[in-house]
């Protein structure tokens, strides 16, 4: 009989959601929206893709957390007023899932692997 004292987070991947958070004010800083969604738990990631041409901020982000802290910050920040702006707030879903709603980002050829694998609507591409 084998008797193995093993961590099971060494075999599992860390489960992270990203989310797709939309309608932001033009001046949206980074900083706030991570304090915004570091009251629902720990922000792994925060990203607002930039125009590369006017160095603008595109008007979303993507927000990735732990699964419990991201279903819940989802359902508390959904339709917050944030700087003036009511935010949208849902998981990010895979490019081409059939919820794209504009054809805004199909040109786009951006440097970074978040551009090159996000869009305005929430859509990752497998490039990311």
């Amino acid at each position: 009989m084998m008797n193995f004292n093993l961590t099971p987070s060494i075999f599992l991947p860390s489960v992270e959601i990203k989310l797709y958070v939309g309608n932001l004010s033009w001046g949206t800083e980074e900083g706030a929206l991570r304090e915004l969604f570091e009251e629902y738990g720990k922000v792994i990631d925060c990203y607002i893709p930039v125009d590369k041409e006017t160095g603008q901020h595109r008007g979303f982000a993507f927000v990735t957390m732990d699964p419990d802290d991201a279903l819940r910050a989802a359902d508390e920040t959904d339709g917050y007023e944030l700087d003036g702006r009511i935010l949208r707030v849902n998981e990010a879903q895979p490019k081409g899932s059939g919820r794209r709603q504009s054809n805004y980002n199909d040109g786009y050829d951006g440097g970074d692997a978040y551009d090159e694998g996000y869009n305005e609507s929430g859509d990752w591409s497998d490039a990311y």
